[in-house]
């Protein structure tokens, strides 16, 4: 919340003619998120930062909540995913005018997208017909990705001394055989989509359980993701897994973390035109794109940063990218899109 504040303080020098900033509950985690949402005229451009980051973790050269110059980057936690961008968009209302517009600095991008789709449902987009979601994209302009989906699936037993191994309920064995069967089911399907999105990218991402070599747990937990590509139904995937849990292990208990769909742009031609020589990509990436473009507005994903610095120690922005950006929020701010 405090970061909220402090963007909603740094929006309100531009004299907005509306300052939204709403607490949104969140159903993971331990505190609420927050957004801050200025609007000039009635906006038909949208652009998106997400200014939640993840933990800092451990290789820091620096203090990685300060903010180091050195060889033409900006290094510190965020810089790249993607506070940034947040810079570039301040930077840009210094000297644009803003014109039927809105800058949207929404919270937990990182950590569930709540905010994103509580927002859209209060109907503070309504009438937004494009939108440029802030990520790392080297200044590219990204124009579809892959949508994911996460589950957690639980199983439990009475527990042991191994020497009952074979007559006891075997939670981690049996948390290990549906982690099988899911492997199975993805590559089955390595082949299906096309180029460059082939495949579900299934992934295991944990097994764990209470038990040891020589004590039978008394329980255990899989957690799976997927990212189906573009034009795929996640939902269907979803029915899926639980229809495979079903069968193998009835009395496994799961819980969907998170179901994200595939992006693509609407039209890309209103962007090609904003953008006139900037490359457009594919992205390998998941973005809150998604949602605005499932509530029916035309949206591309673009910004300074690199994402192989995302979420690593050191991470850090090129100078000459957040110029770069600098300019074509600019135009954007002043309705370049309309």
């Amino acid at each position: 919340m405090a970061c909220v504040a402090y963007l909603r303080k740094q929006l309100a020098q531009f004299s907005p003619d509306r300052l939204i900033m709403e607490e949104v509950p969140r159903t993971r985690g331990k505190t609420n998120s927050a957004f801050v949402l200025a609007i000039w005229g009635k906006p038909k451009t949208v652009l998106n930062v997400h200014i939640d980051t993840v933990p800092s973790g451990q290789g820091w050269e620096s203090d990685p909540l300060g903010l180091i110059e050195k060889d033409g980057r900006l290094i510190g936690l965020g810089t790249c995913d993607i506070k940034g961008a947040a810079a570039c968009i301040l930077a840009a209302l210094e000297t644009a005018t803003p014109k039927d517009v809105a800058i949207l600095f929404s919270g937990d991008e990182e950590h569930g997208s709540e905010v994103m789709p509580a927002l859209i449902k209060a109907g503070h987009l309504d009438g937004t017909q494009n939108a440029i979601v802030c990520e790392p994209t080297s200044c590219r302009v990204g124009k579809r990705h892959r949508g994911m989906l996460a589950i957690r699936a639980d199983f439990s037993g009475p527990g042991g001394h191994s020497s009952l191994a074979d007559k006891t309920a075997r939670p981690l064995l049996d948390a290990a055989r549906l982690a099988a069967a899911i492997g199975d089911y993805a590559d089955a399907h390595m082949d299906f989509g096309t180029a460059p999105y082939k495949g579900l990218c299934v992934n295991i991402g944990e097994l764990g359980s209470d038990g040891a070599y020589n004590v039978i747990p008394t329980t255990s937990a899989l957690c799976m993701s997927m990212r189906p590509p573009p034009g795929d139904d996640v939902k269907t995937r979803e029915a899926e897994i639980y229809d495979i849990a079903a069968r193998l292990y009835p009395k496994a208990v799961l819980d969907t973390i998170v179901t994200f769909e595939p992006f693509a742009t609407r039209d890309i031609t209103i962007f090609e035109r904003f953008f006139t020589d900037t490359e457009i990509v594919d992205l390998p990436y998941w973005t809150e794109a998604a949602m605005m473009s499932a509530a029916g507005i035309n949206t591309v994903v673009y910004g300074p940063g690199n994402i192989e610095q995302a979420h690593k120690p050191n991470e850090y922005v090129e100078i000459s990218q957040l110029l770069t950006a600098v300019k074509h929020y600019s135009r954007a701010v002043e309705g370049g899109l309309i």
